[in-house]
Protein backbone atom coordinates (compact mmCIF):
# COMPACT_ATOMS: atom_id res chain seq x y z
CA UNK A 1 0.00 0.00 0.00
CA UNK A 2 1.15 2.88 -0.92
CA UNK A 3 1.92 5.69 2.24
CA UNK A 4 -0.04 8.06 0.86
CA UNK A 5 -3.32 6.38 1.65
CA UNK A 6 -2.07 5.85 5.01
CA UNK A 7 -1.11 9.01 5.41
CA UNK A 8 -4.87 10.54 4.43
CA UNK A 9 -6.41 7.70 6.90
CA UNK A 10 -4.08 8.74 10.02
CA UNK A 11 -5.00 12.47 9.71
CA UNK A 12 -8.59 11.72 9.09
CA UNK A 13 -8.52 9.82 12.50
CA UNK A 14 -6.55 12.52 14.06
CA UNK A 15 -9.15 15.25 12.63
CA UNK A 16 -12.31 13.36 14.41
CA UNK A 17 -10.67 11.77 17.36
CA UNK A 18 -7.64 13.92 18.62
CA UNK A 19 -7.50 17.35 16.17
CA UNK A 20 -7.67 20.36 16.79
CA UNK A 21 -10.83 20.61 18.58
CA UNK A 22 -9.29 18.77 21.68
CA UNK A 23 -9.08 21.25 24.20
CA UNK A 24 -12.56 22.86 23.31
CA UNK A 25 -14.06 18.69 23.50
CA UNK A 26 -12.61 18.36 27.26
CA UNK A 27 -14.36 21.44 27.89
CA UNK A 28 -17.81 20.77 26.79
CA UNK A 29 -17.91 16.77 27.50
CA UNK A 30 -15.32 16.18 30.31
CA UNK A 31 -16.53 20.07 31.67
CA UNK A 32 -12.59 20.74 32.59
CA UNK A 33 -11.11 23.66 33.15
CA UNK A 34 -8.59 25.76 31.38
CA UNK A 35 -5.97 24.39 34.23
CA UNK A 36 -7.53 20.86 33.70
CA UNK A 37 -7.60 20.79 29.57
CA UNK A 38 -4.21 22.15 29.60
CA UNK A 39 -2.67 19.42 32.07
CA UNK A 40 -4.72 16.62 30.22
CA UNK A 41 -2.59 17.55 26.78
CA UNK A 42 0.36 18.38 28.33
CA UNK A 43 0.37 14.36 29.70
CA UNK A 44 -1.30 13.19 26.84
CA UNK A 45 1.73 14.36 23.92
CA UNK A 46 4.03 14.09 27.15
CA UNK A 47 3.24 10.27 27.45
CA UNK A 48 3.25 10.11 23.26
CA UNK A 49 6.46 11.48 23.34
CA UNK A 50 8.47 9.15 25.75
CA UNK A 51 6.17 5.89 24.31
CA UNK A 52 6.63 6.69 20.90
CA UNK A 53 10.00 5.02 20.65
CA UNK A 54 8.93 2.12 22.57
CA UNK A 55 5.82 1.27 20.35
CA UNK A 56 8.08 1.71 17.23
CA UNK A 57 10.77 -0.86 18.79
CA UNK A 58 7.56 -3.48 19.09
CA UNK A 59 6.43 -2.46 15.41
CA UNK A 60 10.09 -3.35 13.99
CA UNK A 61 10.18 -6.71 16.35
CA UNK A 62 6.32 -7.64 15.04
CA UNK A 63 7.34 -6.66 11.06
CA UNK A 64 10.90 -9.03 11.36
CA UNK A 65 8.40 -11.83 13.26
CA UNK A 66 5.52 -11.41 10.76
CA UNK A 67 6.86 -9.63 7.13
CA UNK A 68 4.92 -6.95 5.74
CA UNK A 69 1.97 -7.35 8.64
CA UNK A 70 4.00 -6.39 11.83
CA UNK A 71 3.72 -2.81 11.39
CA UNK A 72 0.26 -2.67 10.10
CA UNK A 73 -0.92 -4.81 13.56
CA UNK A 74 0.51 -1.97 15.53
CA UNK A 75 -0.75 0.92 13.18
CA UNK A 76 -3.97 -0.80 13.54
CA UNK A 77 -3.93 -1.71 17.27
CA UNK A 78 -2.89 2.05 18.03
CA UNK A 79 -5.65 3.81 16.43
CA UNK A 80 -8.18 1.11 17.50
CA UNK A 81 -7.37 1.70 21.06
CA UNK A 82 -7.01 5.56 20.55
CA UNK A 83 -10.96 5.55 19.02
CA UNK A 84 -12.11 3.64 22.00
CA UNK A 85 -10.83 5.76 24.45
CA UNK A 86 -12.06 8.93 22.44
CA UNK A 87 -15.53 7.06 22.47
CA UNK A 88 -15.56 6.04 26.14
CA UNK A 89 -15.48 9.44 26.95
CA UNK A 90 -19.20 9.72 25.86
CA UNK A 91 -20.09 6.59 28.27
CA UNK A 92 -17.84 8.14 31.30
CA UNK A 93 -19.89 11.11 31.21
CA UNK A 94 -23.08 9.21 30.85
CA UNK A 95 -22.11 6.89 33.51
CA UNK A 96 -20.46 9.16 36.36
CA UNK A 97 -21.77 12.18 35.46
CA UNK A 98 -19.67 15.20 36.80
CA UNK A 99 -17.05 14.92 39.92
CA UNK A 100 -13.62 14.14 40.69
CA UNK A 101 -14.40 10.36 40.15
CA UNK A 102 -15.47 11.48 36.19
CA UNK A 103 -12.39 14.13 36.17
CA UNK A 104 -10.19 10.99 37.09
CA UNK A 105 -11.97 8.70 34.19
CA UNK A 106 -11.42 11.20 31.55
CA UNK A 107 -7.36 11.85 32.50
CA UNK A 108 -7.14 8.13 32.49
CA UNK A 109 -9.08 7.71 28.90
CA UNK A 110 -6.68 10.82 27.11
CA UNK A 111 -3.14 8.29 29.03
CA UNK A 112 -5.16 5.20 26.68
CA UNK A 113 -5.32 7.74 23.92
CA UNK A 114 -2.04 8.90 23.83
CA UNK A 115 -0.30 5.09 24.22
CA UNK A 116 -2.57 4.62 20.78
CA UNK A 117 -1.24 7.61 19.33
CA UNK A 118 2.33 6.41 20.43
CA UNK A 119 1.47 3.15 18.47
CA UNK A 120 0.63 4.91 15.27
CA UNK A 121 2.68 7.96 14.66
CA UNK A 122 6.19 6.13 14.63
CA UNK A 123 4.96 3.26 12.80
CA UNK A 124 3.63 5.13 10.40
CA UNK A 125 6.79 6.34 9.78
CA UNK A 126 8.57 3.06 10.05
CA UNK A 127 5.83 1.70 7.02
CA UNK A 128 7.05 4.95 5.23
CA UNK A 129 10.47 4.36 5.04
CA UNK A 130 10.29 0.30 4.39
CA UNK A 131 7.89 1.52 1.34
CA UNK A 132 10.85 4.02 0.31
CA UNK A 133 13.57 1.17 0.75
CA UNK A 134 11.66 -1.24 -1.04
CA UNK A 135 10.93 1.15 -4.03
CA UNK A 136 14.67 2.01 -3.96
CA UNK A 137 14.14 5.57 -3.43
Amino acid sequence: MRPRHLYNAVFAWLFFSGGRFTAPFLEEVADFDDTLTGLALAMQFGLASLLGSVMGHRADRLEMKYPHRGRCFVLAFGMALGTAAFMMHGVVCRVLGQGAKAVCAHMFLRVIFSVGLASVMPVLDGLTLAFLEEEGL
